[in-house]
């Protein structure tokens, strides 16, 4: 990897170190990426790092900024109505975030604050003024939707981190097991038991979706 960005892409510039972060990310989903392991990747000293980014969690923040960038660029090429598109450009956040995954865990915490999360931002409210939604309305919807898709999409994230680049699909079961509770006491869970137990992260992030989007009330 390093020969192949380090000798052909010439000089070291921002887009560069982005482009280096996002691939380990996606090569090596369990591990945390540091200044050093990007320079051996790039085959360039550490200390180059810092000529652009002033810490990893500026990085960090520009990759995630990418990553938005990269969703609404994906989302524009969908076609259908508002929600069609809509639902479709949540969708790539969430499949973005299981590509990689060590950068996206950190979006639960970090605020990418750069042109590709505002145009995710102008993407959402676009597609829902479409919609019909104005006023207090149309911020309280895109507030529920961005909320929503950044939390489960950062969770599934951390939990391809946590199980070593495992179930990048979003495979893993939301309730895993009820171990050894009496189910007997809660006769609903009880009863719905085996299909709990196939909900996986993917599953409720569509219908977490699918629930905010049918709950708008068109005028």
């Amino acid at each position: 990897m390093a020969e192949a960005i380090g000798s052909k892409r010439g000089r070291l510039d921002r887009r560069m170190i982005v482009d280096a972060i996002l691939e380990l990310a996606r090569e090596e989903p369990s591990g945390k990426v540091t200044f050093k392991r990007l320079g051996e990747a790039l085959g360039v000293d550490a200390t180059a790092m810092y000529r652009h980014f002033r810490n990893k969690e500026e990085l960090t923040r520009a990759a995630l900024d990418r990553l938005s960038e990269m969703a609404v660029v994906d989302a524009e090429a969908a076609t259908g109505g508002w929600r069609e598109r809509l639902e479709a450009h949540l969708m790539r956040i969430a499949e973005l975030s299981l590509e990689y995954p060590s950068i996206a865990a950190e979006g639960a915490i970090l605020d990418p604050v750069g042109p590709g999360d505002v145009a995710g931002d102008e993407f959402v409210l676009a597609r829902l003024s479409e919609a019909g939604l104005t006023g207090p309305a149309l911020i309280r919807v895109y507030a529920a939707v961005s909320g929503f898709s950044l939390a489960q999409s950062a969770a599934m994230a951390q939990e391809v981190v946590a199980s070593r680049g495992a179930a990048r699909d979003g495979s893993i079961p939301w309730i895993s097991t009820f171990g050894s509770v009496d189910l007997a006491q809660y006769p609903l869970v009880n009863e719905h038991r085996a299909e709990l137990l196939a909900i996986d992260g993917m599953a409720v992030y569509r219908a977490g979706i699918e629930a905010i989007l049918d709950s708008v009330q068109l005028p």
